[in-house]
């Protein structure tokens, strides 16, 4: 009779010990397809940030350091300024984001880079006799540009963040 007790429990521990190994199976496989979701996602927005800072930076440095000598020179490189932010205005409507906030910094830099744009056509093209429509134009264009600082922290404390969520299907 002890070795029929003993097959028993033999046969006990033989399919606990499966049972187990199969549920550490599955629950590990899970584990893995969790993380490579995880990780895709994370990839994804890392990329999708590393692209829209890209454009954000070559945008920072194509801005003139300096003023010209004369009314003229700051003209011409207000025009010039104006013409590239309107490129990359493109440049940035051109690339498709899946991520939802990352569309939306998207759309905020793209009508920030054609308000400046216009606001600098209007500091060029304000007649220089009429000193109000100077000012105004000055105003706005100031006021434009004093926008993009908000923007691009909120962009990097976006892009910088730890947290995440799984894109919607």
């Amino acid at each position: 009779m002890k070795t029929v007790t003993r097959d028993r429990f033999n046969v006990k521990a033989t399919r606990k010990a499966t049972f187990l190994t199969r549920r550490y199976a599955v629950l590990f496989a899970g584990a893995c397809l969790l993380t490579t979701a995880i990780a895709h996602h994370s990839k994804s927005k890392v990329s999708q940030c590393n692209q829209l800072v890209a454009i954000v930076n070559k945008v920072a440095e194509a801005r003139p350091e300096r003023i010209g000598m004369t009314i003229a020179e700051d003209n011409r490189l207000l025009l010039r300024a104006a013409i590239e932010l309107d490129g990359y205005a493109d440049n940035l409507a051109g690339m498709e984001f899946s991520n939802k906030q990352i569309q939306i910094l998207q759309a905020q830099f793209i009508k920030l880079y054609r308000d400046t744009s216009r606001a600098s056509d209007a500091v060029v093209s304000a007649p220089v006799t009429n000193l109000q429509s100077v000012q105004k134009a000055n105003r706005t264009f100031i006021a434009i540009q004093e926008q993009e600082g908000p923007l691009v922290q909120e962009t990097n404390q976006y892009c910088q963040s730890d947290a995440w969520s799984f894109p919607s299907i």
